[in-house]
């Protein structure tokens, strides 16, 4: 996957299995086997808030991992 974007996070969760992405149908979080099929953020500052706030809601903070280019 190309971007235009010079960096590029995702979540990673352990108890999940996998990365966290979010389903088209309900817009509900749902794991990923691929990053390729993550949620995407394009700033670390970005992702570290996301992986807060599912934290906060789901008692467990995701990991946020730094994909190579």
């Amino acid at each position: 996957m190309f971007t235009k974007y010079a960096e590029r996070y995702v979540l990673l969760s352990s108890s999940a299995g996998g990365y966290l992405g979010i389903n088209a149908n309900d817009h509900q979080i749902e794991r990923q086997s691929s990053p390729d099929d993550a949620w995407i953020f394009h700033t670390h500052e970005g992702a570290v808030t996301h992986a807060r706030w599912i934290g906060e809601v789901h008692g467990e903070t995701p990991d946020v991992v730094k994909l190579e280019l």
